[in-house]
């Protein structure tokens, strides 16, 4: 192995965000020549500025002649010459962070460390150091403007002159090589990418290397996307956007123009062509570059009921990295906002808010990851003229800001706003990509409404093709680009932090039940008018068969209410819960959501909220009423039969989940729960004897009433223990409440695999093309 560095010989300079780490085996040369150990590209900075050696008294800076001189610590040292003696230079002294100004007031600041070692804890044998990539001030290579990035989330081992290793430091999205997910530590060569939330950093073999600064390009090659028919949804679509410019993609419905949408964000992969930003292969490092990419969808992707403060406040604790302070939090939050404009909206609901701010709402979520690239789809559908302007000059501002912006609209009020337009035609093929004051020339048409017409006549397409238009704008696609393999399903992000992302959707579904008020009163006051209803019932003697004289009927009767008010309570409030805020779930699915946690969250809020219905509903009925004569568990009968009732509500609410996840939009949820409702009064086993009778009998077991009301009948002693046996559920004896308390459990059970993976088709259904 190669010796390490000497105590005292190891030297590191940093300047906005850079670093560089020499061992003293040979001179550091500082200057604006790509040649120098020490590149600034700063006109302040002469070619070959200044020198740092490692000599016996430790490190020595000395000035090459530069034109504008350095100036260490304050003190101006002159062009060309030393500090101190002639040949002395000026001794850095060890362990002393010094900085040093180069070519004057308005240059570059380096500071430097001689003789430091990395912390303890951080650094292996004597022979290595480390360098630790991170969020935080005190890293070696500080990425401060990232908001993805977690406070230390990678490290470099440096082991010998030839020899590093880099490895994730357990960081809230994970660390890529080259584009792949980093599963362990892996060796790095001169020229490896290492990728961190949305910045890719370069390794040249001595040191991390922060991006420069430049206008990058997002580049779409011969894109092609087709049905499992074969119909073409996208037809050779090229095109060529830099950083900073808006780009309008418009066309007739049916033009490809959402597919493409999904082809250029790798949601929905296209299945020939090549994306790529920055000459990166999107598809190919997909894992890592998704999160460069933002994408507004056409549906509101936030809950109207909570303010724009705490929608966002939520987004952003699922989507920054899990060492994000609160502070942290609400200060990007106030960042976003005031991009966007809404900055005096900040405490409104959303429902209240307008069109065109709600639209920039949902642009706002998206800021909060800083991505690059900006998507958004039908932004100003529904906006009126005025408000569809509005939206525009706002994205204006947004490219202007750096990034790329591709807008898919059917509107054509603001193209005047935008640096390019791509028109498609009818089967996703070009007719035009280029500015928007030379749309209407290239057609020869006086008004955007004739462009359409024009399209009728598929000529345009080839007329484009061999257009001087196209060569201006697209550039060169001459070179054959590959069949990849058929695309399938963009690959599922990593989703970190399951356990904090069940406590924040936990704490989001409540602050959504708790502004919507209509629905609390609603949640608050069911179980309190069922339970007025069921008083309604002739006959004082509730549940007590004795106090009924030996007669049955009244105790049967309530306890199908019981059973039947719990069902319904439960399927009313969780029909709707999946289906209408789809949307929502689709697009955080898309950014690291976990299904598990988002599902687990849904039965701790609505399963909870369900349960507390039935508890209260069944004390509320029983009230002034004798309950069961014997319970076969708890001491209170009462107790007993609301722990089955609330079991029913519970077991039927997740039921109910699973058939909003299935179900395709909300008008198909009200036949459902009748069906559901319906279907455990008639099969609950208390209108009528189903023991026996085959096909029936057994069809009764998948429904949640039927052991509900088999554990309360045994609890109330509706039939002897002895005698005759009108179904062997109804047993009075703990060991048969248990049993049907057991039956509603895997009833649960099933329920609850069945809408994880109706969850999981309804986030595959969005991306099939069709």
């Amino acid at each position: 192995m190669t010796a390490g560095p000497r105590d005292g010989t190891l030297l590191r300079l940093t300047t906005d965000g850079r670093v560089w780490t020499f061992d003293g085996s040979r001179p550091v040369v500082v200057g604006r020549d790509p040649r120098c150990d020490v590149q600034l590209p700063d006109q302040q900075v002469s070619r070959v500025h200044l020198s740092l050696q490692h000599e016996e008294r430790g490190w020595v800076l000395r000035d090459l002649g530069s034109r504008n001189g350095t100036a260490v610590d304050g003190t101006v040292l002159p062009a060309g010459t030393v500090e101190g003696p002639p040949g002395a230079g000026r001794l850095l002294e060890p362990g002393s962070e010094h900085r040093v100004q180069l070519g004057g007031r308005d240059g570059p600041e380096l500071v430097i460390r001689s003789g430091t070692h990395p912390p303890e804890g951080r650094a292996g044998p004597a022979a290595q150091r480390v360098v630790v990539i991170g969020r935080d001030p005190a890293c070696d290579v500080v990425v401060a403007d990232d908001p993805l990035v977690s406070r230390r989330h990678a490290a470099i081992d440096v082991v010998g002159p030839d020899t590093a290793v880099v490895r994730d430091l357990g960081s809230s999205n994970g660390t890529h090589l080259n584009g792949t997910r980093l599963v362990g530590p892996a060796a790095l060569t001169a020229g490896d990418t290492i990728g961190i939330g949305g910045t890719t950093i370069t390794w040249d073999g001595r040191a991390a290397v922060l991006p420069h600064r430049h206008p990058a390009t997002l580049s779409a090659r011969h894109l092609g996307v087709a049905t499992r028919s074969g119909k073409r949804l996208l037809d050779d679509v090229s095109l060529t956007v830099r950083a900073g410019q808006l780009v309008a993609v418009i066309g007739p419905s049916g033009a490809g123009k959402s597919t493409l949408l999904g082809a250029l964000t790798g949601l929905r992969p296209a299945g020939m062509g090549r994306v790529t930003w920055d000459g990166r292969d999107l598809y190919e490092q997909y894992d890592h570059l998704r999160h460069l990419i933002g994408l507004v969808p056409q549906d509101d992707v936030l809950h109207r009921q909570l303010t724009v403060r705490r929608a966002l406040g939520f987004a952003a604790r699922l989507r920054l990295p899990r060492d994000t302070t609160a502070a942290e939090r609400d200060e990007r939050v106030r960042r976003v906002l005031a991009e966007v404009g809404l900055s005096e909206q900040i405490d409104q609901r959303i429902d209240s808010l307008s069109g065109g701010q709600r639209k920039r709402t949902s642009i706002a979520l998206e800021l909060l990851t800083a991505p690059q690239l900006l998507f958004l789809d039908e932004p100003t559908s529904g906006l009126d003229p005025g408000l569809d302007r509005q939206v525009m000059e706002g994205l204006r501002v947004l490219a202007d800001a750096g990034r790329v912006v591709l807008v898919v609209t059917h509107s054509v009020l603001a193209l005047d706003r935008c640096d390019r337009v791509l028109l498609l035609a009818t089967g996703g093929r070009v007719a035009f990509f280029g500015p928007p004051e030379q749309l209407l020339s290239f057609f020869g048409v006086p008004d955007h409404p004739a462009v359409f017409r024009a399209l009728d006549d598929p000529v345009w397409v080839s007329r484009f093709a061999e257009s001087p238009v196209r060569r201006a704008y697209v550039g060169s696609t001459s070179v054959v680009v590959p069949a990849p393999p058929p695309a399938g399903e963009a690959p599922a992000p990593a989703r970190p932090a399951p356990v904090r992302q069940l406590v924040t959707l936990v704490r989001r579904n409540l602050a959504v039940v708790a502004a919507d008020r209509l629905f609390l009163g609603l949640l608050v006051g069911m179980p309190v008018v069922l339970a007025v209803m069921a008083h309604a019932f002739p006959g004082e003697a509730g549940l007590s068969v004795r106090a009924a004289g030996g007669d049955p009927a009244e105790a049967q009767q309530r306890i199908i209410v019981l059973v039947v008010g719990a069902a319904l309570m439960g399927a009313a409030l969780a029909v709707r819960e999946f289906v209408a805020e789809r949307p929502i779930y689709r697009r955080e699915h898309a950014v690291g959501l976990s299904p598990t946690a988002y599902l687990a969250s849904k039965v701790v809020v609505v399963g909870g909220a369900v349960a507390a219905q039935s508890v209260a509903f069944t004390l509320l009925a029983l009230i002034g009423l004798p309950g069961p004569d014997d319970p076969r568990v708890l001491p209170w009968g009462e107790w007993e039969i609301a722990a089955a009732a609330a079991a029913v509500g519970v077991t039927m609410s997740i039921a109910a989940l699973a058939v909003s996840a299935l179900a395709r939009s909300t008008d198909q949820t009200m036949p459902a729960l009748v069906a559901l409702v319906m279907g455990q009064l008639v099969l609950c086993g208390g209108l009528f004897p189903l023991a026996d009778r085959a096909g029936l009998e057994q069809f009764s077991w998948l429904l949640p009433a039927r052991a509900g009301y088999a554990a309360m009948a045994s609890t109330a002693e509706l039939q002897p223990l002895s005698g005759p046996q009108l179904d062997p559920l109804f047993t009075p004896t703990a060991s048969r409440w248990a049993l049907d308390m057991g039956v509603l459990a895997a009833q649960a059970a099933v329920f609850l695999v069945l809408t994880a993976w109706a969850l999981a088709r309804s986030v595959a259904r969005s991306g099939t093309p069709r």
